[in-house]
């Protein structure tokens, strides 16, 4: 595998979860690459996404010593820059997973020019309109709050 650009890069979202995803990466990877899923128009930019493990620190009388642990991994959240297409239907489903207040996630899948695929597990968490202006172009923002792990797949 080279060094690519984004160039050529696709987002899905898949259907809503009906139950949390399996403890094994393996597990969880089989189940999400089994769905169906739908691509997203006309996406512009996907912003970053991935774990960051909190620092918690515990400073010893003793040694006089900080010392690091590692806490909660957070995926936090990404934002999806999208060309307004009111009758796109991956931007149906974004509108409709945003709207579902279920407590279950769906699944979304990202799929580089090289084959290689992440997947994740999210809620959509808002859905805005840019680029109101005289010469703008059209825009929908859309947040997604990761709640799993990337799920790297690296075999095409």
């Amino acid at each position: 595998m080279s060094v690519n650009t984004g160039a050529e890069t696709r987002i899905y979202i898949g259907p809503r979860l009906t139950a949390d995803l399996p403890v094994d990466r393996a597990a969880a990877i089989t189940q999400l690459s089994g769905l169906i899923y739908t691509e997203v128009g006309e996406v512009e930019s996907i912003g970053d996404y991935g774990d960051t493990i909190n620092d918690l620190t515990f400073a010893s009388l003793a040694s006089g010593r900080a010392r690091h642990l590692k806490g909660l991994a957070d995926a936090g959240s990404t934002e999806l820059v999208i060309g307004f297409d009111a009758g796109d239907a991956g931007q149906l489903k974004l509108v409709e997973a945003f709207l579902d207040r279920s407590r279950y996630d769906y699944p979304f899948k990202v799929v580089y020019v090289d084959g290689e695929t992440d997947y994740f597990a999210a809620k959509v968490m808002s859905n805005k309109k840019s680029g109101i202006t005289v010469e703008g172009i059209l825009k929908r923002n859309v947040t997604l709050g990761i709640n799993s792990e990337i799920y790297e797949d690296t075999t095409p």
